[in-house]
This record gives C-alpha cells, structure tokens and sequence, in this order.
C-alpha cells in the first residue's frame, strides 16, 4: 500500500518552500496565480489530495473571522535591544516603516537581533528554518558589528545600507549623495563660502562612500581656493573626541558652515568652541523629524523602510531566492528644511 503524498512532496515537485504550497492552496493573496497554477498542477499530477477535515476547519475559521496562518518575515540587526537599537530614530523609524508595509502586504515581521545575548548566524539560520521564514530585510548592519553567514540561496533578502558586508542583494537607502549636494547648494545661496564636510567613517562604509560621491561632485563647480578637504571622525568617536577633531578642522580651514550626518552637529560646534549659526551655521544631512532649530535633509525613514518591505514581497511572491545576478538599488530622496541654525548671511 503506497503512502499518499504530502505537502511536502507537492513542494518538492513544484520546485517551491512547502509553506508556500500550503498558501497557494488555500489562495493566500500573497502567492502570484502562476505560482498557485504551477503548484495545483503538480499537486494533480502526484495525486495530492487535501486533508478533509482540517481544510474544513480552515474554512470555518476563516468564515469566523479568526486568523489562521500570518507567512513571517525577519528584519535582522546587528546593533542589539541592550545597546539601544530602537532607541535611535533612524533605526526606529525604517523598521516601524517596514512592520507597518508588512502587515498591509499580510505579512508578520519578526525583530531578530546578532550580538551578545542573542542570535549567532548558526542560531538565527535554525530560528528561520523552524518558522519558515524565507524573507530577510537587512536592517542597516553597523560596521564593526556582528556579521551574518547564512545560505543565500535558501532566502529572499533585501538591504538596507549595509553595503560593507554580503550578499550584494538587492539593496535600498536614503539619498545621501543627493541630500549632500542639496545642502551645499542651499548653503552656497545662503551666502556661506567656506563649507565644510564632516562625516563618521562607519556611515561612509556602510553606504558605499555616497556622501563622500556628493561632496566631491559639489566641490568640482566651485574655485579652488573654496574647496575644503572632508573630515571623517573615526570609527567609534564619541562626541567629545569629535568636537576636538571639529574645532581643528574649522580652525584650519576657516570654515564658516558644516555639513554633518550626526544629530547632535549643533552641540558639537559649540563643544568645540563656536556659536552656531554666529560663528559656524550648519546643516544636518540625516535629519529624522523637523526642529525649528536645526536646518538640514529630513531623510524619509519611515519610507525607507516601507519601500524595502514592498521590495521583499515582490521577491517572496516571484520566489527570488539567492543572490541576484544584476542586484537592484534604490534611493529615497530627502527634503530640504529649513531651520535656524543656516540663516541668510547679510
């Protein structure tokens, strides 16, 4: 007496994860229809045939209302709950961003964390496998930090940043080259003539040298004698080995505006001995919501992080597994906002 088929058999069959069998069968919103006609057609051809009882208990549950299967996906981070990962906006904001996309799409999210006290790569690869989660959001992975080794080709995986470590996927970020020719540009017609760069070096490596890419792009269209080199704070650089950094480069190069990606670039200027906007204005470049004290990009986080959940469904539901051969990238612009700390020059 032969077994009678499985799920899993149908899965195998069809070429496709047995939980998105199990969706198509039950004609799951997220399964495209030439997936679902792929996985009925090999369902037929091997003789699987559902189970009776359970399929009616599916079906009175769902008449009631009653939730029965929510497919999962995973926003990963290596900078850990402990270490105050939702504390920072930017990092709040892209991941409320994508949890809110998740549920419109149908979708749970899962907030798995790399680091001391949670997952390994060894530990978070039998989590995902034991949920059946097989779509993962890098969530911009902060140099220096915990790194990820997982078989790609098991998951559809979308970045945010994050570009100093594998898989080169599918990738999505704000528009930090953009957003640092806006700022010059709008300070330049503010007056100032004397602008400054300064960035920390993990944020550099991390997008793959954008704001840098904007700078030198700026300083082509301005006379040499205008031109001022960057200052990149180094890797771990709190604010007071930062400000004494600051306080040389603008005394060096007589700068009269900074352009800065840090929060705190107010508080750093005059830690470093300068009234702002008196002595020094400025303009934050990663501004996460709108202060009448601060001028700047207001960098769409929350839209990133809608943006690189809908990118992950469009994956899950075409089952893009692995690294792609001519991977993506996507930038979200920001916005100019005006504040006090750039006014006009008179």
């Amino acid at each position: 007496m032969y077994a009678q088929p499985t799920i899993k058999d149908v899965a195998r069959v069809a070429g496709v994860h047995f939980t998105t069998v199990s969706m198509a069968l039950r004609g799951h919103p997220s399964i495209p229809p030439t997936t679902r006609e792929r996985i009925i057609a090999a369902a037929s051809r091997i003789g699987y045939q559902r189970n009776q009882v359970f399929a009616a208990l599916t079906n009175q549950r769902r008449r009631a209302g009653t939730s029965y299967y929510v497919p999962r996906v995973a926003y990963l981070a290596n900078r850990t709950e402990e270490e105050g990962f939702l504390k920072l906006a930017h990092h709040r904001m892209m991941f409320e961003g994508a949890r809110k996309e998740a549920e419109a799409l149908g979708y749970g999210m899962d907030l798995l964390y790399l680091g001391k006290g949670h997952h390994t790569s060894k530990s978070l690869h039998k989590h995902l496998k034991h949920n059946a989660i097989t779509g993962l959001i890098i969530g911009a992975f902060e140099p220096g930090g915990p790194s990820l080794e997982l078989d790609w080709n098991e998951f559809c995986t979308v970045k945010i940043d994050s570009r100093q470590i594998q898989p080169a996927c599918t990738f999505i970020s704000t528009d930090q080259l953009n957003g640092v020719r806006d700022a010059f540009q709008r300070m330049r017609e503010r007056g100032y003539r004397r602008i400054g760069l300064a960035i920390g070096i993990d944020d550099e490596e991390s997008t793959d040298n954008m704001h840098l890419s904007g700078w030198h792009l700026e300083q082509f269209g301005i006379p040499p004698e205008e031109r001022i080199p960057p200052l990149l704070f180094p890797r771990g650089a709190r604010e007071k080995q930062a400000s004494e950094l600051l306080r040389a480069h603008i005394l060096e190069h007589r700068i009269d505006a900074l352009l800065c990606n840090w929060a705190n670039v107010r508080s750093l200027i005059s830690l470093a001995g300068f009234e702002c906007p008196a002595q020094v204005a400025c303009a934050g470049l990663c501004i996460t919501k709108p202060t009448p004290g601060l001028a700047g990009i207001v960098s769409n986080m929350d839209l990133v992080g809608q943006r690189v959940m809908a990118l992950l469904a469009v994956l899950l539901r075409s089952e893009q597994r692995g690294v792609p051969e001519c991977a993506t990238n996507t930038h979200v612009k920001g916005d100019w906002h005006d504040g006090a700390s750039a006014p006009y020059k008179r």
